[in-house]
């Protein structure tokens, strides 16, 4: 166990990668070997009525908590392992190190766009440029190990049975809510190499994007970042990036197509159009808009102690249908005009096509009818942009609500005043069983607060 003022407490919380939760004060920050320390810790943590977070990859914001207990996975839970066509990996592991294991067998399982995520984003979701033609990271979960607040282990399968099986939907999409995931079993692809096509285009370009890409093939995914580059000093700009999965030729051509028809749709030449082929995840380009003369933007690090002062992060992520059109344009290029940084972005996640073979109702995940996830990231340094920046996103939330049809729940967060609505927003129809599930699992809120 690392105590407040321990040199291993304050290394354990600079290492977490979301700025807030890292600067937050724990009870004490405690790293378990096995499933079994896991059940000790929250048996203990419940007799004396503290919360405990969960630490896995380090992103979320809800993984420390003022006052709580820290179960810190990623220190030895951290391994995995190929199995034949699955792949086993640890509680704290991150999808980097699942894919390190995964790569001389040219096989592959669909994640986000980060490789620093770790089974909270895994079980939670997991959109990335293979959603279209794969679906989800938890559509690929075949087991996990989860301890219960009781400090009961559970295994959970499709092979599960009444109470179990009610978990084994629960924790796909809902994990955080039921139990803590000491290790998963995911189901793994053969996967040729992607290949990418990337443009960077002024903001008349988006009518056009918002009309192609819903029409491309679910071999192809055209995801966007509208934000502010060094190619661009004083305008903010449309990002492309479509990614093709498939092994023909013919495929790409089309892609290839389909982002010169929304470069076409822009006023002036493109400032960037750039492809590369690479193999899927680690040797894609980041989704970041490239800097001046097409320099490649920074890949996302993790922190480390000493590294000193960081800044701030407020982050909404709404899910939207095709709808998206030429009337709200014009608004969502005001707001990235009006970002109170240059660092703010607006990013649109392509999905569709895979993401809604599976009902919403047979996962706790929900909104399978989305055509894209829209994370708005307010980014910033100084503590005098705080209100701005928050304000900022949710205004822009506000110029997408009449085409939002859900809210990605790895955005959630219990300490706002719009956390009741988002909820309700982000599980929908699963929101009673859900809900069920966690009172009669964890009445108490020893991992979370109850869902409102």
């Amino acid at each position: 166990m690392r105590a407040p003022g321990s040199a291993g407490y304050g290394n354990a919380l600079a290492r977490v990668f979301f700025p807030e939760a890292a600067r937050r004060r724990p009870a004490c920050v405690v790293a378990p070997r096995t499933a079994e320390d896991v059940a000790t810790v929250m048996k203990v943590a419940a007799e004396a009525g503290v919360r405990v977070t969960v630490r896995g990859g380090g992103l979320s914001s809800n993984c420390v908590a003022d006052g709580a207990v820290v179960l810190d996975l990623s220190e030895h839970l951290n391994a995995a392992r190929p199995d034949g066509d699955r792949v086993v990996v640890g509680g704290g592991a991150t999808m980097a190190t699942m894919h390190a294991v995964l790569a001389p067998a040219g096989r592959a399982v669909p994640v986000g766009v980060v490789g620093h995520t770790g089974l909270g984003m895994a079980t939670r979701g997991g959109i990335g440029h293979l959603t279209r033609s794969l679906g989800l990271t938890v559509d690929h979960l075949v087991g996990v190990e989860l301890v219960l607040p009781s400090g009961d282990i559970v295994h959970l399968s499709e092979r599960s049975s009444g109470e179990e099986a009610d978990l084994w939907w629960a924790v796909r999409g809902g994990a955080p809510y039921v139990g803590v995931v000491t290790s998963a079993v995911l189901r793994t692809h053969e996967i040729a190499p992607v290949r990418v096509d990337r443009a960077v285009v002024g903001l008349d370009a988006l009518a056009a994007y918002f009309r192609v890409a819903p029409e491309l093939p679910r071999d192809t995914g055209m995801s966007a970042v509208l934000g502010y580059t060094t190619l661009s000093p004083d305008e903010p700009v449309v990002f492309l990036y479509t990614a093709c999965a498939s092994r023909r030729d013919s495929a790409f051509a089309r892609a290839r197509a389909a982002t010169s028809a929304v470069v076409a749709g822009a006023g002036s030449v493109p400032l960037l159009r750039s492809q590369t082929t690479g193999r899927y995840p680690v040797g894609l380009p980041e989704f970041a808009i490239p800097g001046a003369d097409g320099g490649e933007p920074e890949p996302v690090r993790l922190p480390e102690p000493g590294d000193g002062p960081r800044g701030s992060f407020f982050g909404k992520a709404a899910f939207t249908g095709p709808t998206l059109d030429a009337a709200v344009t014009d608004a969502l290029a005001d707001r990235i005009r009006a970002a109170p940084t240059r660092a703010c972005r607006i990013d649109f996640q392509h999905t569709g096509g895979a993401l809604a073979d599976i009902d919403d109702t047979a996962t706790a995940f929900w909104g399978r009818n989305a055509e894209w996830s829209v994370p708005l990231n307010a980014i910033w340094d100084d503590d005098a942009d705080t209100e701005a920046c928050r304000t900022w996103a949710r205004d822009t939330l506000r110029a997408l609500a009449s085409h939002t049809i859900g809210t990605y729940n790895v955005e959630l967060r219990p300490d706002l005043p719009e956390s009741g609505s988002e909820t309700r927003s982000a599980y929908g129809g699963n929101l009673a069983r859900l809900r069920a599930l966690q009172h009669r699992h964890d009445s108490g809120g020893l991992l979370a607060p109850p869902l409102r």
